[in-house]
């Protein structure tokens, strides 16, 4: 800053000035992207989540209406192939995906993405009123539908930097889960409701009005729109490998992407048969299923605001880890209980719900504070592909040997196997660095 001259200031007014003139301004704070922060952010960010509560909220009663129509088949191996093809989307469009999100306006992606379900729950109902439903429709449903939310998941997440404050980005990506946990404490609960009393179209058409209403808010909402430059843009396979150079070019960060994957692979399984292991296991019905969701969701929620307030603090892989560690031994210990021990499985399910806050929530901040904006897009597409790659392998095994086992066996062999990821983490130092961006 140039020194101001007082000797030659005329009047006590300019005398003023000038020392205001010598004075430092006050650092802008930035974003988790390292922009300006946006005014506003905060109404932002409420006005987007308020519309995403809607969604969160129909959506889980539309897809858990659709899982309870493969549950009720008894078959271990038909829950897990829904599972599949709600990740097979994930594993293999991601990458391109993050691509797309990289190259356009984040905000008109997931205005798509919700459009794109409309349609698809629409062509759904008329199917189901027809009479043309089937387990194969079922299935093609699911994945046509995990296509859209990951469009819209993957273009929200590489958003958010560009909004929040980088101090501030755990305590809103605590907020994205909450949503989510929210959606689960009652969703499923309204999922099997309308299943159960009027038929699979009604529980599908509510998913209609929460993708309106998320449509509508998003379209109001000012978002900053950061994306490659059109004389930058090259081939999306070009752009694949860039996203993996970038995560390459961080320290520790391939050692984190793994393992995370490799967790991701124990513990995929025995989330995938958390229904059945309600009704096969301990003889629960519609009503039981539901209330897990529910304690699982309530549960959630509360880690979620716990974790919002307290913001993770600066170790956050550390956090993860241990997280990771506590997971598995409750989920050893689920699969040892007897078949009369439905209420352990319950309180449980919601202790379980809160370490998997601690665990799953930091993840994306941890991506996020250490990759450049313009590369986020790409990077998350390969750790949602990473990651479902890893959750697809885990699945595929436990599908076969739940069919001739059962399921308490697939929670004990992810329990087990949870927690020798947890200790070979636990030495790898190189993870460390990442908290120290």
């Amino acid at each position: 800053m140039r020194e101001f001259d007082k000797s030659q200031v005329a009047n006590t007014e300019e005398q003023q000035n000038g020392e205001e003139a010598t004075k430092e301004p006050h650092a802008a704070e930035l974003t988790a992207s390292g922009s300006v922060v946006p005014k506003g952010w905060i109404k932002t960010v409420g006005v987007v989540f308020s519309g995403q509560l809607f969604s969160f909220l129909t959506a889980t009663a539309a897809g858990y209406a659709l899982i309870w129509y493969l549950t009720i088949t008894g078959s271990a191996m038909l829950l897990v192939l829904g599972t599949v093809c709600y990740l097979l989307p994930m594993a293999f469009l991601s990458p391109f995906i993050g691509s797309f999100v990289d190259r356009y306006n984040r905000k008109h992606i997931m205005i798509l993405a919700n459009l794109f379900i409309i349609v698809l729950t629409v062509l759904m109902i008329f199917l189901v009123t027809i009479g043309l439903v089937s387990v194969p429709i079922v299935l093609s449903m699911i994945a046509l539908r995990s296509t859209g939310e990951t469009f819209h998941m993957t273009a929200m997440n590489a958003a958010l930097p560009l909004l929040v404050p980088s101090r501030h980005l755990v305590r809103v990506s605590s907020v994205t889960s909450g949503l989510s946990a929210a959606g689960n404490i009652v969703g499923p609960a309204i999922g099997i409701i309308l299943f159960e009393s009027f038929g699979l179209h009604a529980a599908l058409s509510i998913d209609i009005g929460g993708s309106i209403i998320a449509c509508g808010v998003l379209f109001f909402a000012s978002i900053p729109d950061v994306h490659l430059a059109v004389e930058e843009r090259t081939k999306v396979l070009r752009e694949m490998r860039d996203g993996l150079a970038a995560i390459r070019e961080k320290k520790g960060m391939t050692s984190f992407f793994v393992f995370v994957a490799v967790a991701c692979g124990f513990i995929m399984p025995m989330a995938a048969l958390f229904p059945l292991m309600t009704v096969q296991h301990f003889g629960g019905d519609g009503f039981s299923a539901a209330l897990i969701e529910a304690i699982w969701g309530a549960c959630f929620l509360a880690g979620t605001i716990i974790l919002g307030i307290w913001g993770g603090g600066k170790r956050l892989t550390m956090i993860i880890r241990c997280s990771l560690g506590f997971c598995g031994l409750i989920v050893l210990l689920c699969g040892l209980l007897p078949s009369d021990g439905f209420w352990w499985f319950f309180a449980l399910t919601g202790l379980l719900a809160i370490f998997e806050v601690l665990f799953d929530t930091p993840l994306l901040a941890v991506i996020q504070r250490n990759i450049a904006p313009e590369k986020l897009g790409r990077v998350l597409s390969v750790f949602n592909s990473l990651i479902s790659i890893a959750s697809l392998v885990g699945l595929g095994l436990a599908g076969a040997l739940g069919e001739i086992t059962g399921v308490a066996l697939i929670f004990i062999i992810s329990g087990v196997g949870i927690l020798l990821v947890f200790f070979v983490a636990l030495f790898l130092p190189s993870i460390n660095r990442l908290d120290k961006s």
